[in-house]
């Protein structure tokens, strides 16, 4: 949806209608960011149970009620998971994306304010974050768009590594994949298609991203 068709959907609705909408927006953003704090840590939770399985050696393994006895046998399932946490991840901050700039034009319309220093497309003002709920990487990454600092780039510098950690999760499915194809005869039918259906969720992730990219330039030219 380009910023016309949204501020000329704002223009059509009384203030009621769009205060709901508003409301109903911003709630879908804490959800969301539940979620991606939720997807954060069943990542790292899943990082660390397949290399503690090398270092420790582990031969079994206790969740709760839940009792693995073969711990390799279970850990070729991890990339498959894995992915689904990254597609998931990468759809709801997709969605995200567009409620952000649905409400950028609602705070430009409704409230008549418009912050000329920042691009409506790409970068969040000042009187919008304040409405929208506290997001850890939104906050370190306003670093890089608040006005000239007496530092200059240094805090576009300052958070590269965090923009880098973004490609850490396909970096790992990579090495991960790459070395159960190598063993891949040896699987059983179902570590088989675990392995290919991993492959095919990181091909539709990374086709999903390109996607998403074109329509967004298509919609802001």
């Amino acid at each position: 949806m380009k910023n016309e068709e949204i501020r000329d959907i704002i223009a059509k609705n009384d203030d009621d209608k769009m205060s709901f909408y508003l409301s109903t927006l911003l709630s879908k953003c804490k959800d969301i960011e539940k979620e991606n704090n939720f997807i954060a840590l069943l990542m790292i939770i899943l990082i660390l149970l397949f290399y503690s399985t090398n270092f420790a050696q582990l031969e079994s393994l206790q969740i709760g009620p839940l009792s693995v006895k073969d711990v390799n046998s279970v850990k070729v399932f991890i990339p498959l998971v894995f992915s689904f946490l990254i597609f998931r991840y990468i759809l709801i901050n997709n969605h995200k994306g567009e409620i952000e700039r649905i409400i950028k034009n609602f705070t430009k319309e409704f409230f008549n304010y418009e912050d000329m220093k920042i691009d409506i497309n790409t970068q969040i003002d000042d009187f919008t974050r304040t409405i929208l709920p506290i997001s850890n990487y939104a906050e370190i990454s306003h670093l890089t768009t608040k006005g000239i600092s007496k530092f200059g780039c240094f805090g576009s510098i300052l958070i590269l590594p965090l923009t880098l950690i973004v490609l850490i999760p396909f970096f790992l499915e990579y090495i991960w994949i790459k070395d159960y194809l190598n063993d891949f005869p040896k699987f059983n039918f179902f570590q088989k298609a675990s392995i290919i259906l991993s492959i095919w969720i990181n091909i539709v992730s990374i086709y999903y991203i390109i996607h998403r990219a074109i329509i967004s330039y298509k919609e802001n030219v």
